[in-house]
């Protein structure tokens, strides 16, 4: 049987990239189709892969340009010539998804309904690409729905985008949670007083009120990632707080092994940063809403089980409810070995064979 696997575009180094990289080793002898590849700011596994683009690819070079071209790749991932397959495997969190196979089946990995279509206000806050994309809404909700009814069977990253695939595109889906790599992170016994942030630095990451929330602490805060918001937060950012760019997988893991606590701040699917964190022996203060709540575990002032607990939860996305929840974590005790335990459940293997299992159950032996 001949295969494809598809993913939205290559020019980030985000967890989807990460997953697609563990579907492409599971799935070594499929073509590798996206939108557009720039090997110098995605993973460096691409490089041994032969990628097909699209006539896209010399514009779209970063993913603030893929934003731009939105409306036009979607056309243009319709038209991939994927005739010659029988079976094809989309990674798809915004345009992966559209495109046609006409002589086989579709399975679409889904990691959410496309963001900036179906939670435009919390994508855009109330910027002025809000109401720039606002009169074109309506034409590009129901192209995406076109493009959810050609997919064959859907398979979700967690019950939170299992939800989301039923309300917004009216479809089942299975669930297979997205991995971390567990070698890549080893806990510290140096570990420090730093608190980490790991976060593309986009809006609607909402890392701007951890920032706030630092700057009144006074606490040392550490950022990792870079994105169109940096000069704004680094121009709100007290001196207690250093900005280390972006980093590479060996000084990330590092400063996850040695941080005091990694500050998740927002709404998401899923988030694997608290995994890794928790892989590190580190524990975690987030955002308790959302996918978050099927990875990590509570802690609670008023439990008398918190040995299971992986993460001190905040459930408002305010520079207050932050403080309140590092105030309440400087009380609660985290044993790192329980964490490292806690995160083994999300390994690579697993994830691979579970994955193999449903595309030889939904398309035939692959």
């Amino acid at each position: 049987m001949k295969m494809a696997i598809v993913h939205d575009y290559l020019c980030g180094m985000g967890g989807a990239e990460r997953v697609f990289q563990y579907i492409c080793e599971e799935f070594k002898e499929a073509d590798i189709y996206t939108l557009a590849y720039n090997p110098a700011r995605t993973l460096p596994y691409f490089k041994g892969r032969k990628i097909h683009t699209t006539w896209l690819n010399p514009f779209v070079q970063s993913m603030d340009a893929f934003r731009w071209s939105f409306p036009v790749a979607t056309h243009l991932m319709e038209m991939i010539d994927l005739s010659g397959y029988d079976l094809v495997l989309s990674s798809s969190a915004t345009v992966a998804k559209y495109i046609r196979v006409p002589n086989g089946r579709h399975i679409c990995y889904c990691y959410i309904p496309t963001r900036a279509l179906w939670q435009t206000g919390d994508y855009f806050g109330g910027s002025w690409k809000s109401k720039l994309i606002r009169p074109f809404l309506s034409y590009l909700k129901r192209h995406d729905l076109q493009a959810a009814r050609r997919v064959d069977r859907f398979i979700a990253i967690s019950k939170t985008t299992q939800d989301h695939i039923a309300s917004t595109y009216g479809r089942d889906s299975q669930i297979i949670f997205s991995p971390i790599d567990l070698d890549r992170f080893v806990p510290s016994e140096n570990r420090g007083e730093n608190y980490l942030v790991v976060s593309r630095l986009e809006q609607w990451k909402r890392v701007d009120y951890a920032i706030e929330a630092f700057n009144r602490l006074g606490l040392p805060l550490k950022v990792i990632g870079t994105g169109k918001e940096e000069a704004k937060l680094r121009a709100m950012a007290g001196p207690n707080i250093t900005f280390l760019g972006g980093v590479d997988d060996e000084i990330l893991a590092k400063e996850y092994a040695v941080a005091k606590a990694v500050i998740f701040t927002p709404f998401l699917e899923y988030g694997l940063i608290p995994l890794e964190a928790n892989a590190s022996g580190t524990p975690v203060i987030c955002y308790g809403i959302g996918g978050i709540t099927e990875t990590m575990i509570p802690w609670s002032a008023d439990s008398a089980e918190n040995d299971s607990a992986t993460a001190v939860f905040f459930y408002e996305q305010t520079a207050e409810s932050l403080m309140a929840a590092v105030s309440q974590f400087e009380s609660a005790e985290f044993d790192p070995a329980r964490l490292v335990r806690h995160a083994s459940r999300w390994g690579v293997p697993e994830f691979k064979r579970q994955l193999r299992q449903a595309v030889e159950t939904i398309g035939g032996t692959a």
